[in-house]
């Protein structure tokens, strides 16, 4: 293997690994956290489901949860959120999303609500994907947990997080003036001027479907480094090209391992540095939200988001050429 090659493999796997250890160690500290006193009175609440949810059935899930029902209201994704009175949002008023087919527990408005009655204008709230143990959707299940520490851990450094935070909470005056689009209920990231809290509680955390097919989870990859290339912060573009960069450099190694068996040393060697900084993104999480049984798929899923992320990325760049065409209101953290 060429020397060129090798440094910059290496280069790219080391300053991964050191971005994971960060985003971990930052994790591990921002979930230690506990969260502010129940405020003497529950503000008004108005949830907005993703774009084709059934409100009434979220009505139903939500007569379940602790919170006031009289001071909830769910509206239709493409209609402005409004108080149960039909008003517009006062400035006490508190806007919950969620991600397309979201399930939350009895807690989530309460644990969403809390942070939000602080110093935060937008509380970003964990997803997790529902698996049943299937192969295809552990993986992303997994790769999903990675997403996670990351977040937390960014947003705990003070950082711009990106797009797709679809499970949030918002003060009515941080939520944008324009009116919903057809690309969802919300915004896919907060707005840039606002304070953002990560409210790691494994209480505020609601549960997604899993992609259908391999296709599927391409597409929703594709539509975060998609959002995250069009969002105005420097940082958050970084990361997405870092991260699509360092597994199409190790996917094209591997590839050219096949053939030349003096690259098949250097890409392993390689390969198990980044399954590494993988393993040190995805037990933080795992172990918070009792997810530790998906980490034996660790190998498996290293593999899987070399070639997804490598594939998705590239469908990103061609997809950002063409209005639109990949603007969905499916994308989440």
């Amino acid at each position: 293997m060429p020397f060129v090659v090798i440094t910059i493999l290496f280069a790219l796997v080391g300053a991964y690994a050191l971005g994971a250890g960060a985003a971990a160690l930052a994790f591990l500290t921002a979930r230690n956290r506990s969260l502010p006193s129940a405020p003497t009175e529950w503000p008004p609440v108005t949830v907005v489901p993703s774009q084709g949810a059934d409100p009434g059935a979220l009505r139903d899930a939500l007569a379940s949860c602790e919170y006031p029902t009289d001071r909830v209201e769910v509206t239709h994704s493409d209609a402005p959120a409004s108080t149960a009175s039909g008003s517009a949002p006062t400035s006490d008023n508190v806007i919950l999303t969620l991600p397309p087919g979201a399930e939350v527990p009895p807690e989530w408005p309460q644990s969403m609500v809390r942070p939000c009655q602080t110093d935060a204008s937008v509380v970003v709230g964990p997803t997790l994907v529902r698996h049943d143990n299937l192969f295809l959707p552990r993986l992303e299940a997994l790769q999903h947990l990675g997403r996670l520490t990351r977040l937390g851990g960014t947003a705990h450094l003070g950082l711009p997080i990106g797009p797709g935070t679809a499970n949030r909470a918002l003060n009515a005056d941080a939520r944008p003036s324009a009116s919903p689009s057809s690309e969802g209920p919300a915004p896919l990231g907060p707005p840039p001027t606002t304070s953002v809290t990560f409210n790691s509680a494994p209480e505020a955390a609601v549960t997604r479907p899993a992609a259908g097919s391999f296709v599927d989870l391409l597409r929703r990859q594709a539509e975060r480094f998609h959002h995250a290339l069009r969002t105005p912060s420097r940082f958050v573009q970084a990361q997405a090209i870092g991260r699509w960069g360092i597994n199409a450099v190790l996917l094209a190694c591997s590839a050219v391992a096949i053939i030349l068996p003096a690259w098949r040393q250097p890409t392993l060697v390689a390969l198990l540095g980044k399954m590494g900084a993988d393993m040190l993104l995805a037990v933080p999480a795992a172990s918070h939200f009792g997810e530790r049984g998906l980490l034996r798929s660790i190998v498996a899923t290293v593999l899987v988001l070399m070639v997804s992320t490598s594939l998705a990325g590239g469908w990103a760049l061609v997809g950002s050429s063409k209005p639109d065409s990949l603007d969905r209101a499916g994308v989440d953290t």
